[in-house]
């Protein structure tokens, strides 16, 4: 532990507090909620990090990536900044009319007036993204401060997991069961939820957590080859050699049972995103688990047996529960994706119509009913299920295009800066090493289930890829390091 910084247990602590309790209150979806968990973490690690703000470098502060961090947080601000009418019709041609339509009808006369249509969800995002910076900094410097907090934040994970899968596979088998205190929505009946409201947001925060716990469950694994056994001279010295030899198998033995226990909690936190029905959620934990058996430096023996163990596991404790509900479920994609193309198709004339500036973020909600002419008046739709094109609207077609590429480019270079670990010995690799390779899964995962559904709308769904992020970068500038130094 480096003892130079100030408040480092407090700080630890506040993280682990976060992630142990952010899921459990619906995610933090509803706006109160959010705020005080936005002002929560702004508190704790924005003053932690101004009492040791000699551990913040100004080559780190001032990087590429914290630079186009805040440009993005700027451009989602500017879409409440107002701005005179004539820009205005050049920015957003069909916001500019729907405000003068609005002058005729009310006899009002606006002449200044922002691109956004939601300036309440632009503030509270733009808010909790800069919360999220202040706690990804404070992540950063406290793993590299002290290597055993990553063990207590891979556990801390896991809990969450554990508890959520539980009472998701209780939801399963209870019908009636809903989400803690909330009358439970008819066509969500049977399906495993936890503390989420989606099922679809609560099968993507499962599939950011048992890739972690299989990752923990290597580490247990590891195992340092045996050096060759050299004869003691004395003979007063074998009891004591025969003791260390039994103390250092039980310890090899205690470690795979943990090992063993924590691959069990995986396949149950797999076993709730199956049983929570969610086509997008299960396919993407069908991915992740395909990524990890290409990337993970255990032999191919070793992989069969993971995946062996975690799919018999899930289906051993499935059929228990009974996979008619699912196999139902899946047998609806084909109507269920058409459903989507509709809405997506459907959603396009919003990004024609905001092409350059969008709409502001949350505004899709307020536009849809009105571009959604393809279904029934009284349904409602307050996302895209595409959490892509939802963006592209709101955020304008360049930006988003511009954070998608970006996005994609500084994963495409961390997984370079670290696939050559992919091919080494697990014994071989320091702890960060074998959770970055996990936790890029399970962020390849997330992105891909974006696709589909809107698991970034849930802010608990937010932390959680910050932190899978931060591991992410954490493991691989650590294998760098110590590249750097062997050589």
């Amino acid at each position: 532990m480096n003892s130079e910084l100030k408040f480092q247990k407090a700080a630890q602590y506040a993280v682990l507090f976060l992630l142990g309790t952010i899921p459990f209150f619906f995610g933090a979806v509803h706006p109160v909620v959010t705020g005080i968990y936005t002002s929560f973490i702004i508190l704790t690690s924005g003053g932690w990090l101004l009492l040791n703000s000699k551990h913040l470098s100004n080559s780190r502060l001032f990087s590429v990536g914290h630079i186009l961090f805040f440009f993005f947080i700027f451009w989602i601000i500017a879409s409440i900044i107002p701005i005179p009418m004539s820009w205005l019709k050049l920015l957003s041609p069909v916001r500019a009319s729907f405000l003068q339509a609005a002058n005729q009808l009310a006899e009002t006369d606006i002449h200044y007036a922002s691109s956004g249509y939601n300036s309440n969800s632009v503030i509270l995002t733009a808010s909790f993204l800069i919360a999220l910076y202040l706690y990804a900094l404070s992540l950063t410097i406290l793993l590299k401060a002290d290597r055993s907090f990553l063990e207590k934040l891979l556990l801390t994970c896991i809990g969450v997991g554990i508890l959520e899968a539980v009472y998701g596979l209780l939801q399963a088998t209870n019908s009636h069961l809903g989400v803690l205190w909330l009358s439970d929505i008819r066509q969500f009946k049977g399906m495993a939820r936890g503390t989420i409201i989606y099922k679809n947001q609560y099968a993507a925060l499962l599939n950011m957590i048992w890739p972690l716990a299989v990752g923990a469950a290597l580490l247990r694994f590891k195992a340092v080859p045996r050096k060759k056994n050299i004869p003691l001279k004395k003979k007063n010295n074998n009891k004591r050699r025969r003791t260390k030899k039994r103390s250092a198998t039980d310890y090899i033995v205690n470690r795979r049972l943990r090992g063993s226990l924590l691959l069990f909690f995986a396949s149950i936190i797999m076993l709730a995103v199956l049983f929570s029905q969610s086509r997008g959620g299960v396919i993407s934990m069908a991915l992740i688990l395909s990524i990890l058996l290409v990337t993970l430096p255990v032999s191919p023996k070793n992989k069969l047996l993971l995946s062996g163990f975690l799919v018999i596991i899930t289906i051993l404790y499935g059929s228990i529960i009974g996979f008619t509900s699912v196999l139902e479920r899946f047998m609806l994609i084909q109507q269920g994706g058409q459903i989507r193309f509709n809405i997506w198709s459907s959603s396009l004339p919003i990004l024609r119509d905001h092409l350059l500036v969008g709409t502001g973020i949350g505004s899709y909600i307020f536009l849809s009913s009105a571009y959604l002419k393809q279904f029934p008046e009284n349904i409602t739709f307050d996302r895209a299920h595409n959490d892509y094109l939802e963006f592209a609207i709101e955020l304008g077609l360049p930006l988003a295009l511009f954070f998608f590429c970006t996005l994609s480019v500084f994963l495409f270079l961390q997984i370079k800066k670290i696939w050559p670990y992919t091919k080494k010995k697990l014994y071989k690799l320091p702890s960060p090493t074998v959770i970055s390779l996990v936790s890029i899964a399970a962020i390849i995962g997330f992105i891909m289930h974006g696709t589909v559904d809107f698991g970034w709308r849930l802010p608990a769904n937010l932390l959680y890829f910050a932190t899978l992020f931060i591991l992410f970068q954490h493991g691989a500038q650590f294998s760098s390091h110590v590249a750097k130094n062997k050589s």
